[in-house]
């Protein structure tokens, strides 16, 4: 039984869309590297549960079923300092910030670094059941949200980024608009994205 889940650490403080060529090829290679020992980290913390102790890491899609399950008992929030709040206020467009408030809460460390091993895993599933998909970092569109970040990409125009796609999925949970069947309908949705 797993005592800690050991939170994953980038070689450097990686700042997508400001890091030059060179940075970006490292974290690139780094993250592809880092795939197979996060599935097994994932894997053993999952496990450490009773009721997943039987879960499998087997890349097929209904592994994603009791992973989202499983994902949805493990978010946690911690409340944003007043420097956190300003500092998206800044960054936020005013139609944003004159429309929505912007939540009290944050995901901690624990829940990021999760969100990323649960990325790997969803992109890799994707990837071992669909042909012709391949993991890249994105180099062109600097306007492009995922700009710098490793995305997935098929024949067509669509443009994966798991890691992101887990993390939005986790604040869903926070905001009781996901639950545990999300994960797999968003495997669905990409999917048929991806292939087109």
């Amino acid at each position: 039984m797993i005592s800690k889940y050991e939170i994953i650490k980038p070689p450097f403080n990686a700042i997508f869309g400001s890091m030059d060529k060179e940075h970006t090829k490292l974290y690139f290679e780094w993250f592809m590297e880092q795939i197979p020992h996060r599935v097994d980290i994932l894997c053993s913390y999952v496990r450490s549960t009773d009721e997943f102790k039987d879960w499998s890491p087997d890349f097929q899609s209904q592994s994603l079923l009791p992973l989202g399950k499983w994902f949805c008992e493990q978010v946690t929030s911690r409340p944003r300092t007043e420097q956190e709040i300003a500092k998206i206020a800044a960054n936020s467009p005013a139609w944003f910030t004159s429309n929505f408030d912007i939540p009290s809460d944050e995901l901690p460390n624990e829940t990021f670094s999760l969100s990323i091993d649960i990325g790997m895993y969803f992109g890799r599933t994707l990837e071992k059941n669909l042909p012709d998909l391949i993991w890249q970092p994105l180099l062109k569109q600097k306007n492009n949200i995922y700009y710098q970040q490793p995305i997935i990409v098929g024949k067509g125009k669509a443009q994966l980024n798991p890691v992101w796609i887990v993390k939005t999925y986790a604040y869903g949970i926070l905001q009781e608009i996901n639950g545990p069947e999300r994960l797999l309908e968003l495997y669905d949705v990409w999917a048929g994205l991806l292939s087109d």
